[in-house]
């Protein structure tokens, strides 16, 4: 007598334990906008973050088991029980294949460093390349508010101030309330992201992907963010003019004067300001409560020296204190982390205003127009205010040493 061995393995089988691999957090952003986290524990016990088409947040508890190459999921509330074939990298990528005839399947990507420490804090992105859109301020608070200030997207959309939202970071993963609202906008975003500690001369870098679906399309933005201070410190600092960023700008196209120098605000670009401020800005003293400005006019070099008024990253320029005919500008500043640079960030309204008391300050010392005439005083805003549209303009400084 012999005995029978019918316990060869089938072809599709793997002796392999993916149980410990399989441990940790995935994360996917798929070209339709969504996107979805995985955390997985030792347990076995999962729970899935993400944003399904259409925008909305969703958030799904779990358990997972693995025999060989064979996965079957259990989502709580449900006793259906979803089995496939997992496909695994360890430390790298995972698929579970649902549906091998139609090859449906969910692929995630290892993710090595939970970033929710690192975003905590406030961020400058001063270009946006897929929307035009120039200096925008984000700050992340440990208690999962998000504040959004800047002007992003076209003229349709209005400047935006401290609009709050709530994020929620997992893994390389943001999930964020939408700060922009808009016919069709999705309730939330999602950006994988990248955090480069001292990635630059002015200190960290964080860069956001982000993947949104318009219809058909599908359009993946990049835009990297430099760490600045949440508060300012202007005390004795002195910073050189370094360059400028300018978009959105719309409005006649016609010339008009500043400081001497010609402008067209339908053609009006950065190296206009590298013009005016490069080669006639000395540079910028500050102090708590005032600010000097140092250029060269007719040859001559000139201080104006003006109180300011401190609110968080707003700032008040009072330059009417100095001289009647001129108008307060309401600004925005930031400095980076390590004071290397200031950034002075205007929208429309701060732009017609700072730029016009220049070109009154011009006029007045140019003898063309009367300090005391109200009349063509107001004719230089008038104007100003005519020919532009809307326009946004960021002014980078860097510290002198």
């Amino acid at each position: 007598n012999s005995c029978s061995n019918d316990s060869t393995p089938p072809l599709d089988f793997i002796e392999v334990d993916y149980s410990k691999d399989i441990v940790g957090t995935w994360t996917y952003i798929a070209e339709n906008g969504q996107a979805e986290a995985m955390v997985i524990k030792e347990d076995g016990s999962f729970t899935t973050t993400g944003i399904m088409k259409g925008g909305s947040l969703y958030e799904e508890k779990g358990t997972i088991k693995v025999v060989n190459n064979k996965v079957s999921l259990v989502f709580e509330g449900d006793s259906e029980v979803s089995k496939g074939r997992l496909e695994l990298v360890a430390g790298k990528s995972m698929s579970i294949v649902l549906n091998e005839e139609n090859d449906i399947r969910l692929t995630y990507d290892y993710c090595k460093e939970d970033l929710s420490d690192e975003v905590i804090g406030m961020w400058v992105c001063t270009y946006v390349p897929w929307m035009d859109a120039d200096m925008a301020i984000n700050v992340y608070q440990a208690d999962g508010k998000a504040f959004f200030t800047g002007f992003v997207g076209d003229a349709d959309f209005d400047y935006a101030s401290n609009v709050e939202t709530t994020y929620k970071v997992i893994g390389d993963l943001m999930f964020q309330s939408n700060p922009m609202s808009y016919e069709g906008a999705p309730k939330y975003l999602a950006f994988r992201m990248n955090y480069s500690p001292n990635g630059s001369e002015y200190g960290d870098v964080l860069t956001n992907t982000n993947i949104m679906a318009f219809g058909d399309e599908t359009i993946e933005t990049t835009a990297s963010m430099i760490r600045i201070r949440q508060s300012l410190d202007l005390t004795g600092k002195v910073y050189d003019y370094k360059s400028a960023y300018v978009t959105n700008a719309k409005g006649k196209d016609e010339d008009f004067s500043i400081m001497g120098n010609i402008f067209n605000i339908a053609n009006i670009n950065a190296g206009d300001f590298d013009i005016i401020l490069g080669s006639t800005l000395f540079c910028v003293e500050l102090n708590a409560n005032s600010i000097k400005h140092k250029y060269i006019l007719n040859g001559q070099d000139k201080v104006f020296d003006a109180p300011i008024t401190v609110d968080g990253n707003k700032v008040t320029l009072d330059m009417s204190a100095v001289n009647p005919a001129l108008r307060k500008v309401e600004m925005y500043m930031y400095q980076d982390a390590d004071d290397s640079q200031l950034h002075m960030y205007m929208h429309t309204d701060a732009f017609i205003n700072y730029f016009a008391n220049l070109e009154v300050v011009t006029l007045i010392a140019e003898g063309k127009i009367n300090q005391t005439d109200e009349a063509a005083i107001a004719k230089v805003f008038a104007d100003m205010e005519s020919r532009i549209e809307s326009i946004n303009v960021s002014l980078v400084y860097k510290a002198r040493k």
